[in-house]
């Protein structure tokens, strides 16, 4: 991994920002218990930045995707709760159980498995159980296959820490409310009356804004919305009630005074006006910018400046309003005085979700937390 701390492009992350939309989720869940997702470099947030900034402003674990983001995490020196949402091959359990990261397990064939790396003279591994009520993804689907789970790992419990239990909801943030009911139904169908562990998480970020009065949400998983996106965006909730975490920033590195008729980029899709100041920042499709960002308006000293020519790879254009200093501040997504650009406006300008565009940024870009 190349991070490039010398040229002047930037990802801030607001600890002000994130310190109140971890406020607002917790505050709409009555919830105890809060893990953030910072899963596929935390939302392309950066993986250790963003978890820093979550801790600092107030969640208390932290739910990853694979193994290896939570190791990445420990090595960094995160000592909070730590959960892995997809399945880890069993092999690793002991790997698991020595940083103490917490396995999700949808079978008692992986526990049979795990058992076999596991020793009652080693740290015990934490497991969460996955229970499928609809998304269609992982975990138990049957009362008695879960009973099952859980009484082995009661049995156990030398080598087994039974500490939670989770379900995820695919229609959460929804108007439609059917399949999410549908979906509540079954998580008693399949678990009331069966011994609970400690953490029991039903409700992702829809589920802790929308529907915290139909489930328990002592413990809940946040995602979205602590990232300043709203869940539903804006369907259900369209105040602003959260806050922009990130910032995309760069600077011009090249400026040049432009004669009629003078093509930019590749192909020439953009030809200049007599006079046209052209300017020119380093960052590109190659830093995760779609293409199709070509004609979207950044903001230059507080005015939006449209993109101008096709994106290349490590370098764009922007048609500025005059000559302007080498150096000057040139916003992709944040604000300039009273101008913004959100996460969710480059996602609608390209017609994708705001967490296919945050998600593509590479890492190349260098993140840093900010006030």
């Amino acid at each position: 991994m190349v991070v490039a701390v010398t040229r002047p492009t930037r990802l801030n992350i607001s600890q002000a920002a994130v310190t109140h939309n971890v406020q607002q989720v917790r505050e709409s869940a009555q919830a105890s218990f809060v893990f953030l997702a910072v899963k596929a470099n935390a939302y392309g947030f950066g993986l250790v930045p963003m978890s820093q900034a979550a801790l600092a402003g107030g969640v208390d674990g932290l739910a990853v995707a694979v193994l290896d983001e939570g190791l990445a995490l420990r090595q960094a020196g995160i000592t909070a709760p730590i959960l892995v949402l997809g399945i880890t091959l069993p092999q690793y359990a002991k790997l698991l159980a020595d940083n103490q990261v917490m396995a999700t397990v949808g079978s008692l064939a992986w526990l049979e498995t795990a058992a076999e790396y596991l020793s009652p003279d080693g740290p015990r591994l934490q497991v969460n159980l996955a229970v499928d009520t609809g998304m269609g993804r992982i975990g138990f689907r049957e009362r008695a296959t879960l009973e099952t789970a859980i009484a082995y790992l009661k049995a156990h419990d030398d080598i087994f820490d039974y500490q939670s239990i989770m379900t995820h909801f695919s229609e959460a943030d929804s108007t439609e409310e059917d399949y999410f009911h549908q979906q509540l139904h079954c998580w008693h169908a399949l678990t009331d009356g069966l011994p609970m562990p400690p953490l029991v998480h039903l409700a992702n970020s829809g589920a802790a804004m929308y529907h915290a009065d139909e489930m328990p949400t002592d413990v809940i998983r946040a995602g979205t919305v602590v990232y300043g996106v709203e869940p539903s965006l804006g369907e259900l909730r369209d105040d602003d009630y959260l806050e922009p975490v990130m910032t995309l920033e760069t600077e011009l590195v090249f400026v040049k005074r432009c004669h009629k008729g003078e093509g930019v980029s590749y192909g020439h899709t953009y030809y200049t006006e007599e006079g046209e100041w052209i300017g020119t920042v380093p960052v590109g499709y190659g830093d995760g910018l779609p293409r199709k960002m070509q004609g979207f308006e950044v903001i230059v000293n507080g005015e939006r400046r449209p993109i101008v020519g096709k994106l290349a790879m490590d370098q764009m254009m922007i048609s500025l309003p005059g000559e302007l200093p080498i150096g000057t501040t040139v916003t992709i997504i944040g604000r300039q005085g009273d101008v913004e650009n959100r996460l969710e406006d480059v996602a609608d300008y390209v017609g994708l979700a705001p967490w296919e565009i945050s998600t593509g940024l590479q890492e190349r870009i260098y993140r840093q937390i900010t006030d």
